[in-house]
């Protein structure tokens, strides 16, 4: 008959917490990825690849800087929208994009930019969070966006307006956060704690206390079974099973610790990304987003269907106009 062992049941119940713990961890990370940007091409302006490579960079943009950027493209205008307004009256047509799009970041809450486009009538607007105007998005740099969106979308180029566009942002963002981390420097530079993420105190707390807990039953087997394993007097209560179930409980309490320190590790920040070379300056300035929610909008926009009354750079520089361009 096999003899129960409490050491391994503290080690089972060890490997459970650690799994639970790894869980919990995964679902944090996973929920993380999911809170920045957005692209919704409802009116089909861009390829697929060009739709997939601008959605990683977004996302990207969101974790790094810590701003939303939501792009939204529809055919043409609602017709609940549109219903009593007078499109050809250049004031009327203005306020109602001003109006659509400033009513579509407030009920998304966008902590950022948003862009919108229509195909008829072929107009973009860009609106920008009055937070976010203040220190990492600029009523400059929006002007700066838009006449670099309408110069491609002028000249049908619709995957480089967007693709463009993204990174225009992802680079003046880039730009504040260093124009920031230099005056910062200057006065008090913030400790490595402070900043850390809100949960980056809980994780090392969980796992140490898994650690003393492992460390405690165990002490507490091994003084149970010094006496040679028998169950008779002293007051034990039998407990786990034995035979080969020392190793596998010892290596799933060890795989659990390893896989909570390596989740921490990735949740937390400290660890290097795939895309860390794009937009990062070295200084680590990349991470030093500004974080305060925006409550209100203001915007610009323009027409690029027909003729085009400017011409432009574009985001590639490379062809001209008579209005200066712009190479972003």
């Amino acid at each position: 008959m096999i003899l129960k062992n409490p050491l391994f049941s503290s080690l089972r119940a060890a490997s459970l917490l650690g799994g639970l713990l790894a869980f919990v961890l995964t679902s944090f990370a996973v929920r993380a990825e999911l809170t920045y940007g957005d692209l919704r091409d409802n009116g089909n302006f861009f390829s697929k690849q060009a739709k997939a490579e601008a959605t990683r960079n977004i996302n990207e943009l969101g974790k790094r800087f810590k701003k939303e950027l939501v792009i939204e493209t529809y055919a043409e205008i609602p017709s609940d929208l549109k219903l009593g307004v007078d499109l050809e009256n250049k004031a009327a047509f203005n306020r109602l994009f001003e109006q659509w799009v400033t009513r579509q970041a407030k009920q998304q809450a966008v902590n950022g930019i948003f862009i919108l486009l229509t195909k008829v009538p072929a107009h973009l607007h860009v609106v920008v969070g009055n937070e976010t105007q203040k220190r990492s998005f600029t009523l400059k740099d929006r002007e700066a966006l838009v006449k670099g969106m309408l110069a491609n979308l002028r000249n049908k180029q619709n995957d480089a307006a967007l693709l463009g566009a993204v990174d225009f942002v992802a680079v003046t963002m880039k730009e504040h956060s260093v124009s920031r981390s230099n005056s910062s420097s200057r006065g008090q530079v913030p400790s490595e704690t402070e900043a850390k993420s809100p949960l980056s105190w809980l994780v090392p707390v969980l796992i140490g206390l898994v650690v003393v807990w492992i460390g405690i039953a165990l002490v507490k087997a091994l003084l149970r079974t010094g006496g040679g394993g028998s169950n008779a007097g002293g007051g034990m209560m039998p407990s786990g099973l034995g035979g080969g179930g020392f190793f596998s409980s010892l290596l799933g309490g060890v795989f659990g610790a390893a896989a909570g320190m390596w989740l921490y590790d990735q949740f937390s920040g400290h660890h290097g990304s795939a895309n860390a070379g794009e937009w990062d300056d070295g200084r680590g300035s990349s991470n030093a987003g500004d974080d305060r929610a925006d409550t209100d909008y203001s915007g610009s926009g323009g027409d690029f269907g027909g003729d085009s009354d400017s011409g432009g750079g574009g985001f590639g520089g490379d062809s001209g106009g008579d209005s200066g361009g712009g190479d972003f």
